[in-house]
């Protein structure tokens, strides 16, 4: 057996390859890696510079007079003692009744791993719902749409890319319309807000032009003789160990429900909430026939059409439960049957983003609004840092740490985080200077403002 850091570079087919220590370069056929493309802790799990172990085997030429065949990597097995992808999770009641958020985290085959906070309101039904169907219906939506693009091994990377995220919408919106088939059986009002995270490994960087292309002269005549990129030619990827590969996060939302990466010591905003006042949310309820306005403690809500009992009662000034209840701080969700039928004020059609992730980004926060709401992006980033890189706990810790204070901070509502920890970097050390101190509303997004 021989070892070398692990490159992922398919995903659909979990067709990799492997750089030797002896700076071979190798592929992994399909059949090659016991675990397919699950990522650690999982055994047999791979991503971007996983050290493993491996059989090489050569291919039979089928021209009895030809050279020898390619030389593939079979049999392809993580090293024991390496930090994989880990998850923690913390969740508090708060000073409500009942605790409805929901969690999940589970590898999903042949795309990589999903982690997703979903904040039920007016019951848990939905929520549970939800956490329990849109992860499955996320690699059905995902398949179909494959199956629809024919061979990946032959799409660009940008293109799967695009498919991935494309199958992120369909199964939100699948997941929605199958709940409220049922909700209107049983008269259910329940509704959720989602967010998930799915770390998909096996994409490439692009190769690092060569001087004739830098100079403007691609098109020279003749080209010159090609050959096999070597490690060199490879630009910088997700992991130092393996330059060329990367990891791509893929962010779906709909509601309040919020990420941020860390990427060194800084909290980085990767999605946006869904508020009704949003500038391009405010257009889209508006033209839905829906009532925007702000409630007596000042919080914009989202409502049926204006000509509504309950939308006169609260512009009034009234707050009692049963005009409250029609009335939404955020304007996209699961569930909410009044407000998709007949006139689709809510949707549940997600926001997608994808972030190319570098060698500095080693933590990803994924929590319920009863965290936001009263926790800075970067607070809650430095309070991951201080439990992790400086009390040395695991991400369930962190994420119980983060709980604990959204509640010492004074928040009313369910609080729950998920803490995931990406093995390929290590926290920032003591001697990295944080990240500049920000303000309610001065939030690093790495998107620009929404």
């Amino acid at each position: 057996r021989k070892l070398g850091p692990g490159i992922a570079v398919g995903v659909a087919d979990a067709a990799r390859s492997i750089i030797a220590d002896d700076g071979g370069d190798m592929f992994i056929p399909a059949q090659g890696a016991p675990n397919g493309s699950q990522v650690p802790p999982n055994p047999g799990g791979l991503f971007h510079g996983t050290r493993v172990s491996f059989m090489p085997m050569q291919l039979k030429n089928p021209d009895p007079f030809g050279p020898p065949g390619d030389v593939v990597c079979m049999d392809v097995r993580a090293l024991a003692g390496q930090e994989g992808l880990t998850v923690g999770v913390g969740t508090d009641i708060g000073p409500k009744e009942t605790n409805e958020d929901r969690i999940a985290a589970m590898d999903i085959a042949e795309l990589g791993f999903l982690a997703g906070v979903f904040d039920g309101h007016r019951g848990h039904l939905c929520a549970d719902y939800v956490a329990k169907n849109l992860p499955t219906t996320i690699l059905s939506a995902y398949r179909a749409r494959a199956k629809r693009s024919g061979n990946l091994v032959k799409l660009s990377h940008n293109k799967e890319a695009d498919i991935i995220a494309g199958a992120l919408v369909d199964a939100f919106e699948a997941v929605d319309k199958a709940w409220l088939v049922s909700a209107r059986k049983k008269e259910l009002l329940d509704g959720s807000t989602a967010i998930i995270l799915l770390v998909c490994h096996g994409f490439v960087t692009p190769l690092k032009p060569t001087p004739a292309e830098s100079l403007g002269c691609a098109a020279l005549w003749p080209k010159p003789k090609e050959t096999e990129p070597t490690k060199e030619d490879r630009q910088p990827g997700t992991v130092a160990l393996a330059p060329g590969g990367v990891a791509k996060l893929f962010v779906a939302w709909a509601g309040d429900c919020r990420a941020v990466l860390c990427r060194g010591r800084n909290g980085l905003r990767v999605s946006e909430d869904h508020r009704p006042n949003r500038g391009e949310e405010r257009n889209r309820i508006t033209k839905a026939g829906g009532t925007i306005l702000q409630d007596a403690r000042g919080v914009w809500r989202v409502g049926p059409r204006a000509d509504n009992k309950f939308a006169r009662e609260l512009q009034k000034g009234k707050r009692d439960a049963a005009a409250m209840k029609w009335f939404l701080s955020t304007c996209r969700g699961f569930g909410d049957a009044p407000l998709k039928h007949p006139d689709p004020i809510v949707t549940a059609t997600p926001e997608v983003r994808v972030v190319d992730l570098v060698p500095e980004d080693w933590a990803i926060i994924v929590g319920s609004d009863g965290i936001f709401d009263k926790l800075s992006d970067q607070v809650i980033a430095d309070q991951v840092w201080r439990s992790m890189a400086q009390n040395g706990r695991d991400p369930a810790g962190a994420a119980r740490d983060v709980v604990r204070s959204a509640l010492a901070a004074g928040s009313k509502d369910n609080v729950t985080a998920i803490v995931m920890r990406l093995g390929w970097a290590a926290p920032p050390t003591m001697d990295t200077g944080p990240a500049a101190a920000s303000t309610e509303g001065e939030e690093a997004n790495m998107f620009g403002s929404g």
